[in-house]
């Protein structure tokens, strides 16, 4: 484990195998890598780079006006520079998704290939209806945590817990408990996030991404369900999706053979 001084903060990050890059974006915000280690049966023939986004996790709280969507992407082209002069395999899920979009769309020449998993384009674009990203409605609990946030971070800590039977499908929630209690959750994060996802968009500006993409989604996802990644998807020239039949929201949880086999699969023809 290590750290690394980008753009006026310090991100804490980990290296974990050999081989070409493998860059992990958490999601939340207001959480951090530590659910993302169930992804380590990747580093067999990648070395995968696990971090935590600036103002989450281990990582240094710079003043929160700085967190925005394309810091957040730019300080992975940082972190990645001090790291490797190699194009990198960029894996974003949930909230890391959107991040991993506008490291692609602001870093393409630092890219080999873009995984997106569970996750959206942001706001509609233009000339899109409503119905076209439409999906489930999101979750009550998921809703109430939104309208009525918690007070502080341990509140957090605690609504996340019980929220954990959302996020999967297939698999117990006790499978995800232990790495959750390592989890440091930060309130004031996870309110930044929701207030940028408010006005951010990809939509308009995927038709430049021109590199391999693939994209992964439960089909039981209550959080980002599968028409979100089908909007992607048919936005990038190179793109193609993947769904878990059997997974919600963390399908290398819900579905890890069948997970894994299909990233290493499609790394491979790549």
């Amino acid at each position: 484990m290590a750290t690394a001084n980008v753009n006026g903060t310090t991100l804490f990050y980990d290296l974990v195998g050999d081989g070409q890059v493998f860059v992990v974006m958490h999601g939340g915000l207001g959480a951090d890598h530590t659910m993302y280690r169930s992804l380590d049966p990747l580093a067999q023939a990648r070395r995968l780079l696990y971090y935590d986004h600036r103002g989450n996790g281990r990582s240094s709280r710079p003043a929160l006006e700085t967190l925005t969507m394309e810091q957040l992407a730019d300080d992975a082209a940082s972190l990645i520079a001090q790291i490797t002069d190699e194009k990198v395999i960029l894996f974003g899920h949930s909230y890391g998704g959107f991040v991993a979009q506008e490291f692609a769309l602001r870093h393409p020449e630092r890219l080999a290939a873009l995984i997106l998993c569970d996750t959206t384009p942001g706001q509609l674009g233009e000339g899109e209806d409503e119905s076209e990203s439409k999906g489930p409605p999101p979750p009550a609990e998921f809703i109430e945590l939104i309208s009525n946030p918690p007070a502080n971070d341990e509140e957090l800590a605690i609504a996340m817990q019980t929220m954990l039977p959302l996020y999967l499908h297939r698999a117990s929630p006790t499978d995800l408990e232990p790495s959750f209690a390592k989890t440091i959750f930060d309130l004031k994060a996870m309110n930044r996030g929701f207030e940028l996802l408010s006005t951010w968009s990809s939509v308009d500006r995927l038709h430049s991404i021109i590199l391999p993409t693939l994209l992964l989604v439960g089909s039981h996802d209550l959080f980002t369900a599968p028409p979100q990644s089908y909007r992607i998807a048919g936005r990038i020239p190179h793109a193609e999706v993947v769904e878990f039949s059997e997974s919600g929201h963390i399908p290398w949880i819900d579905e890890p053979e069948q997970f894994f086999k299909v990233v290493v699969d499609w790394l491979n023809r790549q």
